[in-house]
């Protein structure tokens, strides 16, 4: 194995891919609830649209469906970080992502076009089980996981390009440089046994953070990236060590065993977790959003999918819990709009749009409904 190909498919942790995953896949799920809701109330308006790509210009997203974009991918989202996540369940986040944003420029943020392709990366990402990822000894599991170095590579890449940027409008540059050569090299960490490499990538962490708390950034843009720099910069003892305590309650929850009954009552599984994917998404009508329930309903109908999937090919108690992680990103999402401000602040903007537009009777009922949440 030449250079470049120990550099690509050399062993990681694969603690950092693990808990790589779910942290962004958590925090897009919050960010979209909390951030990108009260973006809703532009959609639809006098059929006015600018979209990101000219073979998308004929399509005009009404706040129902981009609200329903975004309920379903945050669910489908925080029930991957919740549970193991599946490959196609992921493919639906980042399809889903990827169509919120680029329907139209009403909440062009800049950040978007590098969460998606975050998640195009996490599609190929090793589906690990906390077990897998974290093994009961001191000693760390490792393996190859090219898509987690393709991610620490693409960010590099970002980094230079922002380096780039300020060079040429003579601003400083060197520290951007020094985050784009911290993410090239903090993949060998967990495979070159230099103590000097050892030492100097965990210290190399200071640049993005240093970079990200100095520089003013839109959303919630700066928690990915210094999240993200902990965990591809920390040392393998800490992040393992860390990320097991994390999931031991976990681990033992979902404790399978082999014994030979199980199979037998694969039926009682799959028609238990069935009632439950009916439910779930009816917590969505307390959020009092238009599209939250249909993306909610879109959510169940695609984890049915993934469990039907499993259920054919592996029939054990995983789909139970896969059921439960649904339940999960749907209470979130309804305690995390009820908690926050973007219910009152999305029927605030369509009354103050209304009202713009002479429509008074429209303006008055969103008004009204948003003194109701009003905090």
């Amino acid at each position: 194995m030449n250079a470049l190909e120990r550099y690509w498919f050399g062993d990681v942790a694969l603690a950092r891919p693990y808990v790589l995953v779910r942290f962004v896949l958590a925090l897009l799920a919050f960010d979209t609830w909390v951030n990108l809701i009260p973006e809703g109330a532009k959609y639809g308006v006098g059929a006015f649209n600018v979209a990101h790509f000219p073979w998308f210009e004929g399509f005009v997203p009404t706040s129902s469906f981009y609200l329903g974009v975004l309920a379903f991918t945050g669910v489908l989202a925080l029930s991957q970080a919740l549970y193991r996540p599946h490959r196609m369940a992921i493919v639906f986040v980042a399809l889903g992502y990827t169509l919120g944003w680029s329907c139209s420029l009403l909440d062009s943020v800049p950040y978007h076009y590098l969460l998606s392709l975050y998640l195009s990366c996490f599609v190929f990402f090793p589906m690990l089980s906390a077990r897998a990822a974290f093994s009961r000894s001191q000693r760390a599991p490792s393996g190859s996981a090219w898509a987690y170095v393709l991610f620490c590579v693409t960010t590099a890449i970002v980094y230079f390009y922002v380096a780039a940027w300020s060079a040429a409008e003579g601003e400083p540059y060197w520290l951007p440089m020094v985050c784009c050569a911290g993410y090239l090299v903090a993949t060998m960490q967990d495979r070159v046994a230099l103590p000097a490499l050892k030492t100097a990538i965990p210290i190399l962490c200071a640049a993005p953070i240093a970079f990200h708390l100095m520089t003013p950034q839109s959303g919630w843009f700066a928690i990915y990236m210094i999240g993200i720099s902990l965990i591809v910069f920390t040392p393998t003892s800490w992040v393992h060590s860390i990320g097991r305590a994390l999931t031991r309650p976990a681990r033992n929850l979902v404790e399978e065993r082999t014994d030979a009954g199980l199979d037998e009552r694969a039926s009682q599984v799959f028609y238990a977790s069935l009632l439950g994917l009916v439910a779930a998404p009816m917590i969505s009508m307390f959020v009092d959003l238009p599209g939250v329930k249909t993306g909610c309903t879109l959510t169940a109908i695609a984890m049915l999918f993934v469990m039907g999937r499993q259920l054919y090919f592996t029939p054990r108690f995983r789909p139970l819990w896969r059921v439960a992680s649904l339940f999960g990103g749907c209470l979130a999402l309804w305690l995390t709009v009820t908690a926050s401000t973007a219910r009152f602040d999305y029927y605030r903007n369509r009354a103050v749009d209304a009202e713009s537009r002479g429509d008074h009777d429209t303006a008055l009922i969103y008004r009204e409904k948003a003194e109701r949440y009003a905090r």
